[in-house]
């Protein structure tokens, strides 16, 4: 099939210009390989060098000293003139790689510029030995935002006007649509973001390839790249946290409930969240110290991996969980939206009142309820109170245009 262009190609196109090592974290099968590929073709074939370290044979490479890494590198380049773009698949793999980085940034940048992918990055963090500070960029790679969902459904003119931006005006295009854009984001919520799921078109292969992603994916590599000996409870947490989206985790309950001591549960949800399996947030307040004192709340990054763990692959409007399905949606779209300077957190008092989210990006704030149905109840007078230069938005899966409110699509 042709190739899909994803989001962030655009940024990582200017990256390729300066000297720095690129790193593209993210899960596995999200697509990182075939951006590599794309940004070979940018870089020129003629220009690149492609090494996969799941390979045993690519691996011994990079397991070799510099001089000899260079020496390969010189050996196998395609053109003498100008620089080579060496393009290097799960560096996850090789053990205290950084110290190479380090000196091929330093010193070897005007010959070879490194673009290199990953699956984890506490993992790869925990490879390197030596900080790489001022010498790589992270990108990540998440499974499919909701725009390039519909660019990969053949819906080109709709990601195009999603990719402009959101313009709130009541005849904004999308909103002559509700039905089309409400199926959309309905097949999202249920099957995820991940690509060729996405590219199904029969919903028993859809769950089939989704039961391997997770079998596969989730479990099994994990375990085995972070050597988890708690099998049995690994497994009852991953699904703990998928049938409690949206939900305040206590680690005292996870406790009782699964039988893990704290630190592991601790040391699980790093292992978790480093994997792009899932997301934590805390509560807002001005306080930081307050913060780091309460219960964080936990989304999936993707809600097919989500809704397979809870064994659960039916429409939004039949089920019972419609509103954490939503709610981790709206996440969703603000995470893939969120830059160094933006934070999301949510909101609650000790009245229960809460707000969903609340997004502080360089002290302007703004508060998000997302609301499945039809109700417009929400703290929100609650929370103007205590920060009344907020601005406040009601997000709607079933939408129609007000001042207040927003669609899901936003």
């Amino acid at each position: 099939m042709d190739y899909i262009k994803r989001t962030i190609e655009d940024t990582l196109q200017k990256s390729l210009s300066n000297r720095k090592a690129i790193f593209i974290l993210g899960p596995r099968q999200v697509g990182k390989t075939t951006l590599l590929n794309r940004l070979m073709e940018i870089c020129s074939k003629e220009n690149s060098l492609y090494y996969d370290l799941g390979l045993q044979s690519d691996l011994e490479v990079f397991s070799d000293s510099l001089e000899n890494i260079l020496a390969r590198f010189r050996f196998d380049k395609k053109s003498k003139a100008g620089k080579t773009f060496v393009f290097i698949d799960e560096v996850q793999n090789v053990s205290d790689f950084s110290h190479k980085i380090k000196a091929l940034v330093d010193h070897h940048s005007n010959e070879f510029k490194l673009v290199l992918t990953g699956s984890s990055s506490v993992l790869i963090r925990r490879q390197f030995s030596e900080s790489l500070a001022g010498r790589k960029e992270e990108h990540i790679l998440y499974p499919l935002n909701f725009s390039e969902f519909c660019l990969f459904k053949g819906e080109e003119k709709t990601a195009g006007l999603l990719d402009q931006g959101y313009s709130h005006e009541e005849h904004y295009p999308l909103h002559l649509y509700p039905g089309k854009m409400k199926n959309l984001l309905a097949e999202y919520m249920v099957y995820g973001g991940y690509p060729e799921v996405v590219l199904l078109n029969n919903a028993d292969a859809k769950a089939d390839l989704l039961d391997e992603l997770v079998s596969s994916t989730v479990i099994k590599d994990i375990r085995h790249l972070f050597r988890i000996e708690k099998i049995e409870q690994f497994n009852k947490l991953v699904k703990y946290l998928a049938i409690n989206t949206g939900k305040e985790i206590n680690l005292q309950s996870i406790f009782r409930t699964i039988e893990l001591h704290y630190e592991t549960v601790l040391s699980y949800l790093m292992v978790l969240e480093a994997s792009f399996i899932i997301s934590k947030i805390t509560p807002f307040y001005t306080n930081k110290t307050k913060e780091m004192v309460k219960m964080p709340k936990v989304y999936m990054i993707d809600m097919g991996i989500r809704n397979k763990l809870v064994n659960n692959l039916n429409p939004p409007e039949s089920r019972e969980d419609k509103g954490e399905l939503f709610e981790n949606l709206v996440f969703l779209n603000l995470l893939h939206k969120k830059d160094a300077l933006t934070e999301i957190k949510y909101w609650k008092t000790k009245f229960q009142q809460e707000v969903d989210f609340v997004v502080n990006r360089n002290q302007a704030i703004t508060a998000y309820e997302a609301k499945f149905g039809k109700d417009r109840n929400n703290h929100f007078t609650a929370f103007s109170r205590a920060y009344p230069k907020a601005q406040c938005r009601i997000v709607r899966y079933d939408y129609q245009y007000k001042e207040d409110e927003l669609p899901a699509y936003f």
